[in-house]
């Protein structure tokens, strides 16, 4: 038995294709969710920024700021998965090498090193829309860059890069299919 099957028993691509549709439309939803029921989710929030500023004074443009940056963010995520779903559900149906298969993996790693450098900007945003609504501590800018920021990058550039091996793959196995 082969690793690719073997690997099938324990994640069916269908399986994988299923929670990648999930991820899709949470995504979106949990975004639209966090901006539309602020006054209830902010004290919940981990983000540093959000604890360091006062996420109550957040006023109907901040909000309607907020939303925008962040579910435009979502919406590409999603997008992408929606690529990689197409991969899975091309492996279910026995054609891993598909020109479909290929592009819908090359948008998701494509979208993926998109997003590691979006999520700064996202961030940075952010701290801009909770700064100038709290009136203590107005007009402040932060821009970070750090491990976190740098391994979402360098998955990126990994994805995009086993994307590449993976159209060549797809051009060798076209190659020797015209031999036989």
């Amino acid at each position: 038995m082969d690793l690719s099957m073997a690997l099938s028993r324990i994640l069916p691509p269908r399986l994988l294709a299923g929670f990648t549709l999930a991820a899709a439309i949470a995504l979106p939803l949990a975004s639209a969710a966090i901006w539309l029921f602020w006054d209830q989710l902010a004290p919940y929030s981990t983000d540093p920024a959000a604890r360091y500023y006062d996420a109550t004074s957040l006023g109907a443009a901040g909000r309607i700021s907020g939303f925008a940056l962040f579910f435009t963010g979502a919406l590409i995520q999603a997008y992408g998965l929606l690529g990689l779903r197409r991969t899975f559900l091309e492996a279910a149906a026995g054609r891993t090498f598909s020109l479909a298969s290929v592009y819908g993996f090359r948008r998701f790693a494509r979208i993926s090193l998109f997003m590691a450098a979006f999520g700064v900007i996202q961030r940075t945003g952010l701290i801009l829309i909770l700064s100038m609504s709290d009136p203590a501590r107005q007009n402040a800018l932060s821009i970070q860059i750090g491990t976190p920021e740098l391994k979402a990058m360098f998955m990126g550039v990994l994805l995009v890069f086993v994307a590449q091996i993976f159209a060549q793959a797809k051009a060798a196995k076209d190659e020797n299919d015209a031999f036989v």
